[in-house]
């Protein structure tokens, strides 16, 4: 039997499995597992497939009644039940990160296309959060550059030569703690690069001046941004273009881990700066968030961590030749931060 392999002899990639057949499956699953405690509480199968069927049967009517009363997905009530409040914006942005290869298509021949242009849609608070911590301009640079490394990881193809970018909306009807993702349009893309605009809420009289209505983009306006709201309290538009983002490098030994992602963990697990696997050095050691013309790195570990031998309690901003001692033992391993 041989081995289906790539043009350059290694191993063919296997494509992200699709999100509509982790559903089945785990819809699938979730069927075995109440039959199964079905089964353990009524001792009979078939009892346990007829209780089955009943609860199926319920459920649907359940689901059709609501239907019928206008209650559907987007309801309020639907709405909260699928929020998920305890994440922030950076959690929200890390776990539609992780989900970007989704929007992967699979030609028939089994070759994968990835599109140029991808929308990340956040609730407009999620959003806001996110842009108090970094800036929005490093935050598409960064996901722009995680995206990239995620068709080369899967080996996609681009659909047109035009270059790979990753923008982010704020919409109302993403639940909060959730995000949606979806092929973007180059024109929307454009936009976001060129302004942002937000404008406080004065619709009602009880508005709380911290709110911000978010507006759908249009051809020349884009929501993007909370932070363009001058002292007079008047909307302004801004120009908004991408900084380019640092190497931040740490150079242990001669191992030699980089990035240009702002919040790209360290440590000796599954992270994306990867170090030596000591016991001094946790698998989720340290963060690293790139704002405000600066890299910055916050502990994560319980095992501490120092700059240039001060105790990092809090965030701590780095500069090109900082020494990181990964733990408070004075044998712990140390890097070498490079910037640049």
């Amino acid at each position: 039997m041989t081995q289906d392999r790539g043009m350059d002899g290694r191993n063919a990639a296997r494509a992200p499995f699709p999100r509509r057949s982790r559903r089945r499956w785990t819809l699938a699953g979730g069927c075995v597992g109440a039959w199964l405690l079905l089964y353990l509480i009524a001792g009979s199968v078939i009892s346990a497939t007829l209780l089955l069927a009943a609860l199926a049967a319920t459920a649907a009517i359940a689901v059709v009644f609501l239907r019928s009363m206008g209650v559907t997905r987007d309801h309020p009530w639907i709405r909260q039940l699928a929020s998920r409040p305890w994440r922030d914006g950076q959690d929200v942005l890390r776990v539609a990160m992780n989900h970007l290869p989704d929007v992967f298509v699979v030609a028939p021949s089994g070759a994968l296309f990835a599109p140029n242009v991808v929308e990340i849609q956040l609730n407009p608070e999620d959003l806001a959060s996110l842009c108090d911590r970094i800036e929005l301009s490093v935050v598409t640079a960064s996901v722009t550059e995680f995206y990239e490394e995620q068709i080369a990881k899967y080996r996609a193809r681009f659909a047109t030569p035009e270059r790979a970018e990753v923008y982010l909306l704020a919409d109302e009807w993403v639940p909060r703690g959730r995000y949606r993702l979806r092929q973007g349009h180059p024109a929307t893309a454009a936009a976001q690069r060129e302004f942002a605009y937000a404008v406080p809420r004065y619709s009602d009289a009880d508005a709380d001046l911290n709110e911000w209505d978010w507006r759908e983009p249009g051809p020349d306006l884009t929501i993007v941004d909370a932070h363009t709201l001058t002292d007079s309290g008047t909307a302004t538009v801004m120009e908004n273009t991408v900084p380019p983002v640092p190497v931040l490098r740490l150079i242990t030994g001669d191992l030699v881990a980089q990035t240009r992602m702002t919040g790209a963990e360290a440590g000796r697990g599954s992270v994306d700066l990867v170090l030596p696997n000591v016991s001094t050095i946790s698998r989720k050691h340290a963060r690293f968030a790139f704002s405000e013309g600066r890299w910055w790195v916050t502990n994560l570990g319980m095992n501490g961590l120092t700059v240039n031998g001060t105790p990092a309690e809090t965030e701590q901003p780095l500069t090109d030749g900082d020494t990181i001692r990964w733990g408070s033992r004075p044998d712990a391993v140390t890097s070498r931060v490079e910037i640049g």
